[in-house]
């Protein structure tokens, strides 16, 4: 676990380092980031102004909002996302049929959009690896996602898919006393986060169609041509610790305020929109860094797998890569 920490360090370092020399990279995650925040309002209130007392069960409105984790913000780029086609079911009120098809419109275009921009930031990372920094165009990258939109709308409904089905699994784990159910689950959920993270560069990159894209995805995994679990672990334990303490300061922020008597005091708002900014500014960059990672992984791979097994060590990583395995 350690070396795995280790090298999810060295990981996030080089791929701030590569963004650092073309910081055009971030663009598309800050945008994913404040869309997150639009469409977690949108949400909020397109959802919840179907609710009337008279025509809601009791207790309906407040189900939905207990439902609604704000702390689920952080993690949305992920293809195991709170707001992932698994949130849909979140949002399915069986109350209110007009509800639930407001929620799943909204995060079906959510999804979209988030998938849209890791896809032109996977286009601007590959660009910036094999073409050198500066070299990638939003235009470019912007009409090579968009005609991949149909694969990444497959793409969307198989993970709709994989989530049910891991969601059918724990639900049965229960009926069995060696836990088979959850662990079956786990290995479905972790699967198909290694495979959908590779799936997207296939059909951004190479513009594959899903099910091609689906085969080259499983080929770099079960050939082994590179090694996956260290980087995704290092790196989502590492931002789950950023995650906690930023969020720590926050807690902080305000009851150190409410302890001084001057919440909602300029300088609390000066506070608060400070950590606010911290928040979308780590959130992005981890973001960055995910896709930068697993773009890293793909460009290897594809260089791995032109050469005999024998000679895939002389293989070089992309840069950032390379500095995590040294």
């Amino acid at each position: 676990m350690f070396e795995s920490l280790g090298r999810g360090f060295k990981m996030i370092l080089a791929s701030v380092r590569m963004g650092w020399e073309d910081k055009r990279l971030l663009y598309p995650s800050m945008v994913t980031v404040l869309t997150n925040f639009i469409f977690g309002i949108l949400m909020m209130c397109d959802v919840t102004r179907f609710f009337h007392p008279s025509e809601s069960p009791s207790g309906t409105s407040h189900h939905l909002l207990n439902n609604f984790d704000p702390q689920s913000l952080a993690h949305m780029s992920g293809l195991n996302g709170s707001m992932d086609q698994s949130g849909f079911g979140a949002f399915a009120i069986s109350g209110n049929p007009d509800a639930a098809w407001a929620a799943a419109f909204i995060a079906v275009l959510w999804w979209l959009v988030n998938r849209y921009l890791e896809g032109v930031t996977t286009a601007m990372v590959y660009s910036h690896l094999t073409e050198g920094p500066g070299s990638g165009k939003f235009s470019i990258a912007c009409q090579a996602v968009l005609a991949s939109l149909p694969a990444i709308i497959l793409l969307g409904f198989a993970t709709f898919l994989a989530k049910k089905v891991a969601g059918f699994l724990k639900n049965k784990a229960s009926l069995s006393s060696m836990g088979l159910g959850g662990f079956l689950a786990q290995i479905v959920q972790v699967f198909w986060t290694l495979a959908g993270h590779l799936i997207l560069p296939a059909i951004v990159i190479e513009g594959s169609s899903f099910f091609s894209a689906l085969k080259r995805a499983d080929k770099i995994a079960s050939g082994n041509l590179l090694t996956i679990g260290f980087g995704e672990v290092g790196i989502d334990y590492i931002a789950d610790m950023f995650s906690y303490i930023v969020g720590a300061i926050g807690v902080g922020i305000l009851g150190f305020t409410y302890w001084q008597g001057i919440l909602g005091s300029t300088l609390f708002w000066m506070s608060m929109v400070i950590w606010f900014c911290a928040v979308v500014v780590m959130t992005a960059v981890f973001m960055y860094i995910r896709s930068a990672f697993y773009t890293c992984l793909y460009v290897w791979a594809i260089e791995a797998e032109t050469v005999t097994e024998i000679e895939r060590h002389q293989v070089t990583p992309p840069a950032p890569l390379a500095h995590a395995l040294a």
